[in-house]
């Protein structure tokens, strides 16, 4: 079945037709579906060259990521990388995944906006004066970020509230008598870990307390394996009685470490996290002895592509999400604080 047979078959031009099936508003909603159904029915299916001469777009998004063998292990992007395919399939476009070294990926941009080879760019683990996104707002290009940086009022990004949840998991944990906690972060080059860090700082601030009330670690980047070593070295300090993690999986990892210092979550110490939900990683032992404030990077991947597709289509403006987060509290711990 050709376009031209389709044609025939609906007594319709090939010129609507084609329009029909790509979506242009000027085609009436029955002419649409009748050609949808037509086209279904037959097993036709566009071709994608064709189609891309009289759109004038790819249908594929380009994905950039810094050449680090640890960042594709690494379970925090998994999760993102699911949901980014699942919206993508269902948008009905391809994701083009690929790798540079840092210094050399604006390079990468430049060689795909000059040869119009994608419709637009998904960046993720933003920094501070991030030059991918300086080079993408200069070429007019549509791309969503995960995550914030300056200048995050002129793009579309998909975020937590990072600043938020960690300014009232370190309100729970002072407001529960500990004043000597460990928190053990993400890499603070990248914002989502600057933020938190503030969130962490300027609850302290409002609570009229000394910052020394909390003793900072960073993991590097990604963080996923640093949870035991980072919570040892925390552990070296005996009064430690919480540790406020940025992750679950760093939580899940700190418990060796804790065994080792014969310290009992939800006993002699207050364990809080961050949980990305990662659908590896079982946290059910742990459901009643930590505090989570849980969010899906799963959904937050999905969204990303929903939302970059749209753009893409000339659909949708720039546009900022904050995905919800939701508090789960231990019983070792009063969560009435976070009500107030």
């Amino acid at each position: 079945m050709t376009i031209k047979d389709l044609a025939l078959e609906l007594g319709l031009s090939i010129t609507t037709i084609s329009r029909a099936l790509n979506g242009y508003s000027d085609v009436g909603e029955k002419t649409r579906a009748r050609v949808v159904e037509a086209a279904s029915r037959h097993g036709y299916r566009p071709n994608r060259n064709a189609q891309r001469l009289v759109t004038k777009r790819t249908r594929n998004i380009a994905w950039v990521q810094a050449d680090n063998d640890r960042k594709f292990v690494d379970p925090h992007f998994v999760e993102v990388m699911a949901g980014v395919l699942r919206g993508a399939r269902t948008g009905n476009y391809d994701i083009i995944l690929t790798s540079d070294t840092s210094e050399h990926q604006v390079a990468v941009y430049e060689r795909y906006v000059g040869d119009h080879s994608v419709d637009g760019f998904i960046i993720d683990s933003p920094q501070l004066c991030d030059p991918r996104i300086e080079f993408l707002l200069e070429a007019q290009k549509p791309f969503v970020v995960h995550g914030r940086s300056e200048r995050a009022n002129e793009f579309s990004w998909v975020d937590v509230d990072n600043y938020g949840n960690f300014f009232k998991l370190t309100k729970l944990l002072v407001a529960n008598g500990h004043r000597n906690i460990a928190f053990i972060n993400g890499d603070e080059r990248f914002t989502f870990a600057a933020a938190r860090r503030r969130g962490v700082s300027e609850a302290l601030e409002a609570l009229d307390m000394p910052q020394s009330t909390v003793r900072i670690f960073n993991a590097a980047h990604p963080m996923g394996d640093a949870g035991f070593q980072l919570t040892s070295q925390a552990l070296r300090d005996m009064s430690v009685s919480a540790i406020l993690y940025s992750s679950s999986l760093m939580a899940v990892e700190g418990q060796s470490a804790l065994l080792r210092a014969g310290r009992e979550p939800g006993k002699d110490i207050a364990i809080a996290t961050m949980d990305d939900m990662l659908h590896y990683l079982d946290l059910s032992p742990y459901e009643d002895i930590f505090t989570f404030v849980r969010s899906s990077l799963r959904d937050a991947g999905e969204l990303l592509a929903a939302k970059l597709i749209a753009r893409c289509e000339k659909q949708a403006e720039v546009s900022q999400t904050v995905v919800p987060s939701i508090f789960f509290v231990a019983p070792d711990l009063d969560g009435s604080v976070l009500k107030k």
